[in-house]
């Protein structure tokens, strides 16, 4: 991670910097990104032997992996930006799900479930995330 001379927060991908994603409605310290929705919203890994500093710290995902934290928000990238050209503002965390996004996961070779019948757009949700650019 690196921060820009302006001061905004990116993911290094050689040779500039990518965009970074908190999400607003997410609970603090917990990332509710699963399989699915990580295949679209990549989380930013830590390692174990990764230390906390400033305002950045280190979450457990419920599925055993380390990712990084902004003021105990999980972070991540998206998968359609580049360097410099964010498009992931303002997008549900369950957007994923919809007919579109569920033939991307499959193209990319992640294991989905049989669809069921009709769009299925994750309204059932309790929790409404929507991301946001990491700002400082």
């Amino acid at each position: 991670m690196a921060q820009s001379p302006a001061g905004a927060w990116g993911y290094k991908s050689f040779p500039q910097l990518l965009p970074l994603y908190i999400f607003k409605g997410e609970p603090a310290g917990r990332s509710l990104c699963d399989r699915g929705c990580t295949a679209v919203w990549p989380i930013v890994s830590a390692d174990s032997n990764d230390e906390p500093v400033g305002l950045w710290s280190i979450v457990k995902r419920d599925d055993g992996r380390l990712q990084w934290a902004y003021r105990n928000s999980p972070v991540y990238t998206y998968f359609e930006d580049r360097p410099n050209d964010a498009k992931g503002g303002g997008k549900n965390m369950d957007w994923y799900l919809d007919e579109h996004a569920y033939a991307y996961l499959l193209s990319v070779g992640v294991a989905m479930p049989p669809p069921p019948a009709g769009v299925q757009t994750g309204k059932d949700k309790k929790v409404e995330a929507v991301a946001e650019l990491l700002q400082p």
